[in-house]
């Protein structure tokens, strides 16, 4: 089921993802994955299976310094078995200051593009 409901955009960039270990001590580490798409409402990121993401799971994502709670919405192999998955993620309540972020991206994107950008189109659902 596609449940996107914002135009996504191709990131030239990494998102850095804290995940939780399971285990006694609980710690958190942090991963960097190379993004496939962004939207002010979500992304998907490319990793492979031993990166330790599964559906339903919540995770911590940054940008640029700014950061917001995320669910793993979905997840998808991608190519053909060479253990690379495709992971879309939901943004839960993000901040100002993380939406500003996405938004550069976005933009730098649509720019490179030729796109002319305004922000009300970020929010557009698509079809």
């Amino acid at each position: 089921m596609e449940r996107r409901i914002a135009r996504r955009y191709i990131a030239d960039s990494e998102l850095e993802i804290w995940v939780s270990r399971k285990g006694a001590l609980g710690r958190v580490r942090r991963v960097e994955l190379p993004v496939a798409d962004l939207s002010m409402f979500g992304a998907s990121v490319f990793a492979e299976k031993g990166a330790k993401l599964a559906q339903g799971q919540v995770v911590e994502v940054s940008i640029g310094g700014a950061s917001t709670t995320t669910i793993i919405r979905s997840e998808r192999a991608e190519g053909a078995g060479d253990g690379e998955f495709r992971y879309g993620l939901e943004f839960v309540k993000p901040s100002d200051a993380f939406l500003g972020e996405v938004r550069l991206l976005t933009e730098a994107y649509r720019r490179s593009q030729g796109e002319s950008v305004t922000g009300e189109e970020l929010w557009l659902r698509t079809s």
